[in-house]
């Protein structure tokens, strides 16, 4: 499915956008406002950097970088030499940096000044960090004289990402040239970006939702607004600071600018399309948000790392059709990806003809990503009977015809007391009868105990309520037993519900 020219396309898009739109802010932060012409400055530098006899001159180059132009830039100069890059999270534990840098085969870092403490605790020498320019001058002038249009080395990756492995070790996902190019085409075949629109870019480098949001931009000639630790809790302030017209993130980030007791309806008017992944969008939070938004085109998208973050798309509207248990569709595949469900061990394509089915969801698309770094991995791959390779999800997903429902993770079917029980099943009957959002069932023990039970954690309230099976609609065994009470949620540094946080909870109070 590869056509390798994904490389020489991305750069010859960035660089029509630096053509056409030197004088244009590109980046717009408290750190300055970035051009497009500052960007490929800045890009050429690194470019230089890399390039600088004496430094390792192949494999991947990692970025420890908060959001900013100089992480843009950073990203932009690796695709520039043809080289992979990896983020890496300062918010991660050093043992896990390590291990990734070790993995990935990181020799070359380009970071901040204040990073350099933490490279030295990764064993990375000084000499292999390259310092970035965190403060745009006003007016620079100089050569932006990077290749855009270079095309040697078309075939290759460019970036690893690195997820959460069940063995407990991450995961790294390399993801080609061409897997990214399909990605930014396919989207850019569905939701209209335009040059004037201003973005939000709230997910760390590490989190692929970035992936969407900085590339998607850029290439569209738009302007980004990295956001600062303090507009993670004031969403809602950020869209009025930057007069955001495009919002991009997990639905958990849109709860927190509803939640906040600003007056949203008035705050967020500016925005006129809002995307969302990540995570289950509900019926209820797409509503509120509609009514925040007013007139902004909301659009729910799907996809795992593995595909390169998004291979699905819907346009929501307040329709009981596009939704199932209480969650919103995650749309139509991509025309270029081939959805398909696997069932009892059989591969059966999504297809118009076809409704009510539910399986795991396979995934053959050019978005799909090779296989882990590490060959020793489990394959992640099944393959039909005609040769086509499809990526198994972990996903199980009803499908209506052509549209897709996700309806639990395969690692989200718990026993409890012999039965079996979907958690979002059981989440989904909450909502609609305590009329929140903010809750979340856990089973403890977790697997492969026998004797467990449900636990609901409920946020924002002061009482834990009452109910019974009959109040929900639901068996016994599909009852939370207990209710533990919080001021929110735990979410990961990418802003999910942090479910293995959720059990911790429990196992600290037994």
């Amino acid at each position: 499915m590869s056509r390798r020219i994904g490389r020489k396309a991305l750069l010859e898009r960035m660089r029509a956008q630096i053509d056409s739109r030197a004088d244009r802010i590109a980046v717009r932060s408290s750190d300055g406002n970035a051009t497009y012409a500052d960007l490929s400055r800045l890009v050429d530098r690194l470019c230089r950097e890399l390039r600088r006899p004496g430094r390792a001159q192949s494999g991947p180059v990692g970025v420890l970088l908060d959001r900013s132009a100089a992480a843009y830039a950073a990203m932009w100069a690796a695709i520039a030499v043809g080289r992979p890059y990896v983020p890496l999270s300062a918010k991660y534990p050093p043992a896990r940096l390590r291990g990734i840098v070790a993995q990935a085969g990181v020799e070359v870092v380009i970071c901040a000044a204040s990073g350099r403490d933490l490279l030295a605790r990764l064993g990375i020498a000084p000499e292999a960090a390259i310092l970035a320019q965190t403060q745009i001058s006003a007016g620079a002038t100089g050569d932006a004289a990077v290749d855009w249009r270079a095309s040697d080395t078309d075939e290759g990756i460019a970036y690893i990402l690195f997820t959460s492995g069940s063995t407990g070790e991450p995961k790294g996902v390399p993801i080609s040239y061409d897997n990214l190019q399909s990605f930014v085409e396919n989207l850019d075949s569905v939701i209209d970006y335009r040059p004037e629109d201003v973005c939000t870019q709230f997910g760390e480098l590490s989190f692929d939702l970035s992936t969407h949001e900085i590339y998607l931009a850029l290439l569209n000639g738009c302007t980004l607004c990295p956001a600062r630790e303090i507009d993670l809790f004031n969403p809602a302030g950020y869209v009025v600071d930057n007069g955001i017209t495009v919002w991009v993130s997990g639905p958990s980030q849109a709860r927190v600018a509803l939640h906040n007791g600003l007056p949203v309806g008035q705050v967020l008017r500016t925005v006129r399309l809002s995307i969302f992944n990540g995570e289950a969008l509900t019926d209820r939070l797409a509503r509120e948000w509609q009514a925040a938004v007013d007139g902004s085109e909301i659009w729910n998208t799907y996809g795992p790392t593995e595909a390169t973050v998004a291979v699905a798309a819907l346009r929501w509207r307040d329709d009981p059709a596009l939704s199932h248990a209480g969650v919103v569709s995650i749309g139509t595949a991509f025309a270029d990806c081939v959805p398909a469900l696997f069932v009892d061990d059989e591969i059966i394509p999504v297809c118009a003809e076809r409704s009510d089915l539910i399986g795991e969801l396979l995934l053959a698309t050019p978005q799909r990503f090779d296989g882990y770094l590490d060959p020793g991995l489990p394959s992640p791959f099944v393959v039909d009977d005609g040769g086509l390779k499809y990526y198994r999800t972990g996903d199980r997903v009803l499908a209506r015809g052509d549209l897709l429902f996700f309806v639990g993770r395969i690692d989200l079917q718990v026993k409890v007391r012999g039965h079996r029980i979907e958690l979002l099943e059981v989440e989904h009957r909450l909502r609609e009868f305590l009329g929140t959002d903010a809750l979340a069932v856990v089973v403890h023990p977790p697997p492969p105990a026998i004797s467990n039970q449900l636990i609901l954690f409920l946020a924002g309230v002061r009482e834990a309520p009452r109910f019974t099976g009959e109040d929900l609609g639901l068996p016994s065994h599909m009852v939370p037993r207990r209710c533990i009470l919080l001021d929110s949620l735990p979410v990961t540094a990418h802003g999910k519900l942090d479910r293995d946080a959720l059990g911790e909870l429990v196992a600290a109070d037994p």
